[in-house]
């Protein structure tokens, strides 16, 4: 006898290690955390333990993610869901580090916004083999491309051309030149 594949909607995601925890108290907009938390987000761990002003919590995120991890984050507490973020922060003891952010908001009695607990993980390593395997893909197609066109296929270089401009997006690199079809 064999196990049927599992089809279910609430099958749980898979997560690396975890890095650190938080709670937040939404009411009194003040955040728990580990002494993790309190390296990544540069607060000490006093800090943390007597509830960090949330305001100063999101200081040690990077200024270009702050705008939509603010929006998330309000997007959670209206519609009482869940949260999942990736964002980097910046703190003296870690450095800058990319991190995945979850949470959940919970509400109390009369059904308000009350408790957001959550977790990170440290996604930098990932980001870095990322970027390596993009780079390693590269110049694999620009291998390809060179053979394309030594056999006389136009239509494999281009199209290959153009895989390797969505490479170079993909690791933050501008156009070097427009494609046309």
């Amino acid at each position: 006898m064999t196990l049927a594949p599992e089809c279910s909607r609430n099958v749980h995601m898979r997560y690396p290690p975890i890095d650190g925890f938080w709670t937040w108290d939404i009411k009194r907009a003040r955040v728990y955390g580990d002494a993790n938390l309190s390296a990544y987000f540069d607060l000490t761990l006093e800090e943390f333990s007597h509830g960090a002003p949330l305001e100063r919590w999101m200081q040690s995120i990077e200024r270009e993610d702050q705008p939509r991890v603010r929006l998330a984050i309000r997007k959670a507490i209206e519609r009482r869901s869940g949260f999942r973020e990736v964002y980097k922060v910046r703190s003296e003891k870690m450095g800058l580090r990319k991190i995945l952010a979850v949470g959940q908001c919970y509400v109390d009695g009369m059904g308000e916004a009350a408790l957001y607990p959550g977790w990170f993980v440290d996604l930098t390593q990932d980001a870095a083999c990322e970027e390596h395997s993009l780079r390693e893909i590269h110049n694999h197609v620009e291998q390809a491309k060179e053979i394309a066109r030594s056999i006389g296929h136009d239509m494999l270089s281009y199209l290959l051309d153009n895989i390797q401009e969505e490479i170079q997006q993909g690791l933050g690199e501008k156009s070097r030149r427009r494609k046309s079809s």
